[in-house]
Parts: structure tokens; C-alpha cells; sequence
């Protein structure tokens, strides 16, 4: 009942453009109770407060587009003092509800700035969307960050379905790879994935300090001396490694990652990449010059950085 009065508080407010004091009027309700119910619904989640930081930096990302051949460029504005990664997160799920086709399934990966972009989105269960992981899960990193974890939340928040691919991200071995790959569930849910519409994924910086890859748990120090070695300057969800040129390298660590591979991966038809912050800015670029991205929402300063 009290989810009941507070939507339709929320529907004259926002819908009826009525002010507080005509809402009191008509429910017979103080002035300060709607006040208060109205914040109520926002604390609840009845009400989400989206905002659209696309369409500000129209020649800069015509300019991104033209230079590195891409569908479309969404330039987050950096110079408010807000939390980046929610920001991105948010201009995200606000591209996704006015994007996405209906009974498309969407490959997942995993991160930080991943993890917030169901705090955003909003019901989408008329779309009848799939959302599957690209890559297992990863060791000490929190739950949250977990493809299959984040995949589940954006199926919750949407009203959708979604896979879990129940293996971790990276194995000791080949041959445990080969022993996994040939269970019937994960091999079911890396086949749904790779026939994927749509991919959402960020970058990651794997030799900048306290990455969130360094922190998986899951590397070796064989793999990080190998991923210094080789000079690995972007990650892409963990199933690719690519140098300064563009140029794949550490294999030997993605051979033991379990999920699609980075072919199957650029087989998508459209691969979104969201990422932001100083210290992506070589991966962002290298990521683009290699092919691996057909939509960018990013910050300001690295999208500057990319015209350069």
C-alpha cells in the first residue's frame, strides 16, 4: 500500500507537473509529508534520476568517430567534480535503453566501472534481453566485479534473464582450460555468448599499480613479469592483451582464460567500450587502433587524448 501512494505521489510530481503544495491539496497530505515521500521514493529506487551528460562535445566526437572509424562517441563531461565512473556508468545504461533490440543478447565483461552500470538502468523486460558473460570470474576481486555477477544485476534491474558462466577467469594450465571448456554448461554459456548482438566491456591498464587485474588474485608473478616483459598496455576483459602498437601479446596467460576468445570477440557486431581516467588513456587508444570497439563513452580528458 505505501509503494502504492508514494508512485502516485511521484506520477502527479513528475508526470503532472503539479508542485507539492497542489499534491497536498488533492491527497490531503501536508506539504512536508510529500516532501518526504517523495525523497522516500527515491531512497526506495521508484523513482531514478538519470542524467543524459551526451550531446555536449558534438565536434570532439565527430572528430574521435572520423579518426578511429567508429559508430558513434559519447563524451561524458569531466570538468564536474562528480564520481567519473558513475558518470560513464550512467550515460552507459542510458545508451542501452535506447539502443538495444529487442530479444538481443548482450556479452558482459567485468571491472569497476562495469559493476555501477545497474545502478542506472532501469525495467526493460519488454525487450526480452539475454545477458551472458564474457569470461569467468576473478579470484579475490569483489563479487560485484564479476561478469557473471554484474551480468545477473542488469537482468534483475531490467526485468531480463541472464547466464552464469560458474569457472574461474584464469586457470593454471591449458589442459585444466581444455577440462572445463568441455563441461556441458560452460561450453553452453560461451557458445551463447559468442553468438552475442552486443558486447559491453572496459579496459584495463594491466602494469598501472593496484589494477583491477593486479588484484584479481589470479596472476602469478611469472604473469606479471610476463605481462611487463612483453609491455601489455591494455587488457581487454582479461581474454585479450595487446602492446603498445596494437599487437596481441602474453598468450600464454590468455590460453588459461576461461570464456570467449578475443576473436570471438571482435566477431560481435556491436562492441561497446565504456572507460575513463588518465591512466586508460594508452589502452583506450590501442583498443581502438586494434579494432575492438564500434561504440566509446568516455571522459573529456581522454577523449581529448585521442585526438592528439
Amino acid at each position: 500500500m505505501q509503494r502504492r501512494i508514494l508512485t502516485t505521489i511521484c506520477q502527479m510530481y513528475y508526470e503532472q507537473n503539479l508542485t507539492q503544495q497542489q499534491i497536498a491539496n488533492k491527497t490531503g497530505l501536508t506539504r512536508m509529508k510529500i516532501s518526504r515521500s517523495l525523497q522516500k521514493a527515491k531512497d526506495m529506487g521508484i523513482v531514478r534520476i538519470i542524467i543524459d551528460y551526451s550531446g555536449l562535445y558534438l565536434e570532439l566526437e565527430s572528430e574521435i568517430n572520423s579518426k578511429y572509424q567508429l559508430k558513434e562517441t559519447i563524451i561524458v563531461d569531466s570538468s564536474m567534480n562528480n564520481d567519473m565512473k558513475n558518470q560513464v556508468a550512467s550515460t552507459a545504461a542510458y545508451y542501452l535503453e535506447n539502443n538495444l533490440t529487442k530479444n538481443s543478447t548482450i556479452a558482459i565483461g567485468w571491472g569497476s566501472t562495469m559493476s555501477r552500470v545497474s545502478n542506472f538502468i532501469q525495467d526493460m523486460s519488454n525487450m526480452k534481453l539475454l545477458f551472458s558473460p564474457i569470461i569467468g570470474g576473478h579470484g579475490k576481486s569483489e563479487l560485484d566485479m564479476h561478469a557473471t555477477t554484474i551480468s545477473s544485476n542488469l537482468a534483475k534491474k531490467t526485468g531480463c534473464n541472464s547466464l552464469s558462466l560458474l569457472a574461474p577467469a584464469l586457470v593454471k594450465s591449458k589442459k585444466e582450460k581444455e577440462l572445463l571448456m568441455d563441461d556441458t554448461h560452460i561450453k553452453e554459456v560461451i557458445n551463447q555468448t559468442k553468438r552475442a548482438d552486443y558486447a559491453l566491456f572496459s579496459l584495463g591498464s594491466p602494469l598501472v599499480k593496484d589494477s583491477s587485474l593486479s588484484k584479481s588474485g589470479y596472476l602469478s608473478d611469472d604473469d606479471l613479469k610476463q605481462l611487463k616483459d612483453e609491455g601489455a598496455v591494455c587488457d581487454i576483459v582479461s581474454i585479450a592483451f595487446l602492446n603498445k602498437d596494437g599487437n596481441i601479446c602474453c598468450k600464454n596467460i590468455t590460453d588459461r582464460s576461461v570464456g570467449i576468445s578475443e576473436s570471438d570477440l571482435k566477431n560481435i557486431p556491436l562492441k561497446i567500450c565504456i572507460v575513463e581516467g588518465e591512466e586508460k588513456h594508452d589502452a583506450v587508444k590501442v583498443a581502438l587502433k586494434a579494432g575492438y570497439i564500434n561504440v566509446l563513452i568516455t571522459d573529456k580528458d581522454t577523449a581529448k587524448f585521442l585526438v592528439q
